[in-house]
């Protein structure tokens, strides 16, 4: 998928991949596991920091996973929130894979994954169908409303970002769990065009080429 660069004025917000974890540097799929930030992703907290640290932000919510919560608040102590509560959501979770979560994402396990994703009304055991995770998405919503008229930042997860890309590029092309638009601790604002179609523009840690799973 290609991302337009940016030819319009003010986002209507924010979506923000949460920093990396020692699943990520180590290429296994995260899913609901609490995986904590690792020493690379506690640094991309600074970059995060600085990005927001010339923003006007309105509010920020986030995953309830700590890594997410732990890079939202690097957001928030960036100082420019109007709203000073941190939000929370349990509705900005990933899909939830299940037992998924800690494997490494080889061809194997990728091809495993790929049936879920190919009958999206059938369920992961122990875990959700991708048409049960798609129906929490409450991205547009928050992005929708924005507080005191400012943009909103949202910290969430990779199948969450490249959910909102296949609709607001409208096409399908972007899987959950196997694509990314931008690397861990990766911003992505989001505009509105003069056609009224949502925009992403990849604004820090944009994935340049896809990494193909290591074979089983």
């Amino acid at each position: 998928m290609e991302f337009m660069a940016n030819p319009w004025q003010s986002p209507l917000g924010y979506i923000v991949r949460h920093g990396e974890t020692g699943a990520n540097a180590d290429n296994c799929f995260r899913g609901w596991i609490n995986w904590p930030l690792n020493e690379n992703g506690l640094s991309s907290c600074d970059a995060i920091a600085n990005f927001f640290s010339y923003e006007r932000i309105g509010r920020v919510v986030s995953s309830d996973l700590d890594r997410a919560m732990a890079t939202a608040q690097a957001v928030m102590d960036a100082g420019g929130v109007a709203c000073p509560y941190l939000s929370p959501d349990f509705n900005l979770r990933p899909w939830n894979i299940a037992a998924f979560a800690g494997q490494e994402k080889t061809a194997k396990n990728q091809k495993r994954l790929q049936y879920y994703i190919d009958n999206p009304d059938e369920r992961i055991p122990d875990g959700e169908s991708l048409n049960e995770f798609r129906g929490r998405d409450v991205l547009m919503q928050y992005l929708s409303t924005p507080y005191e008229g400012l943009p909103t930042v949202i910290v969430t997860h990779t199948s969450n970002m490249t959910h909102l890309a296949s609709l607001a590029e409208d096409q399908n092309d972007m899987l959950p769990e196997t694509d990314d638009i931008v690397g861990p601790g990766g911003i992505v604002a989001v505009y509105m065009d003069d056609q009224g179609k949502v925009r992403l523009v990849p604004r820090l840690g944009a994935i340049e080429a896809e990494v193909e799973p290591q074979a089983s």
